[in-house]
């Protein structure tokens, strides 16, 4: 069966090296019904040039539920986390990504726009829909679109495609390597008619550069519905001058499967003071128009290389 959990983004340029940390937020497992196509929209950059959303958990209400081992849902969350795309072979998604640039007095949003094929062999193909870069000044205290400007020699950060196939077998990366991490049972809520585990964890060892993070679980199918991760040690101190939490959110499809529908990241860089290398960098994805089963269409991504 397909289980998809480690998408990659595509890598960066430059200083964007710190980007490549976001790959371990990258596990859309999810199975899933056809779902209609949608028109797929750009954020609009103009409007709101240094805006990326946010996921916010509403504040639940508390319930008392059955007791259980931390050992026994961790057994259970990998079970559900397998089964959310089985049975099915391939799939193909719109994934929209913007990264915002920032330096002290200019900024650059980039969005593209890519149609993703993915299939149980690794295979991955992408193929650029839309690209779009607008660049802003500071000017009066308001960021002013610039028209047409000149390259000004600073450092920039760059999204590119690659052909790569995907990791699509692997668990998130906190219950592949249990080993690694001291889990917690932070709290159990309920919203709705559903109970969610708050699972909190943490590297046990001070010297790998790992994250910790939260972790919510919805217990009707034990599958994780919504991520947050951050550094408590910065894993790149020469590049890096510090990394923001990062989350990752599911979505619920009519069929009741999930299925990623966004990322986000945000982190500031070393040596901003050059005026050269950006201060910050943020991050976000938008995954949707699912579809599953429809074959790999070479009029669409080209000649099939399968592995």
């Amino acid at each position: 069966p397909l289980s998809i959990s480690d998408h990659h983004f595509p890598p960066y340029l430059a200083l964007a090296t710190g980007l490549g940390l976001l790959i371990l937020l990258w596990g859309a497992d999810g199975r899933t019904q056809e779902v209609p196509e949608s028109t797929l929209v750009i954020p609009d950059s103009a409007a709101a040039p240094d805006t990326l959303p946010r996921f916010r958990v509403t504040e639940p209400t508390q319930s008392i539920a059955d007791e259980m081992t931390l050992r026994e849902i961790m057994k259970r969350c990998v079970v559900g986390e397998k089964t959310k795309l089985a049975g099915h072979n391939n799939m193909t998604y719109n994934a929209t990504f913007r990264i915002i640039v920032s330096w002290k007095k200019k900024k650059e949003v980039q969005d593209e726009v890519y149609l993703v094929y993915e299939d149980e062999s690794g295979v991955e193909k992408r193929v650029q829909l839309a690209k779009d870069t607008k660049k802003y000044k500071l000017e009066d205290g308001e960021w002013a679109l610039q028209e047409d400007e000149e390259e000004d020699g600073q450092v920039r950060v760059e999204m590119e495609a690659s052909d790569r196939g995907a990791e699509l077998s692997r668990l998130p990366f906190f219950l592949e390597n249990q080993e690694d991490y001291d889990f917690e049972l932070m709290e159990r809520t309920l919203e709705g008619d559903h109970v969610i585990f708050q699972i909190g964890f943490k590297p046990r060892s001070d010297f790998k550069p790992l994250p910790s993070g939260i972790v919510y679980v919805d217990t009707n199918e034990f599958r994780i519905i919504h991520e947050e991760f951050w550094f408590d040690e910065n894993p790149m101190p020469l590049v890096l001058k510090d990394i923001s939490r990062i989350s990752r959110h599911w979505m619920e499809l009519p069929g009741g499967q999930w299925v990623v529908s966004r990322v986000f990241g945000e982190m500031t860089l070393q040596g901003s003071w050059t005026g050269v290398i950006p201060q910050r960098v943020q991050f976000a994805a938008f995954i949707n128009d699912y579809r599953f089963d429809q074959g790999y269409d070479e009029r669409k991504f080209g000649p099939y290389e399968g592995k």
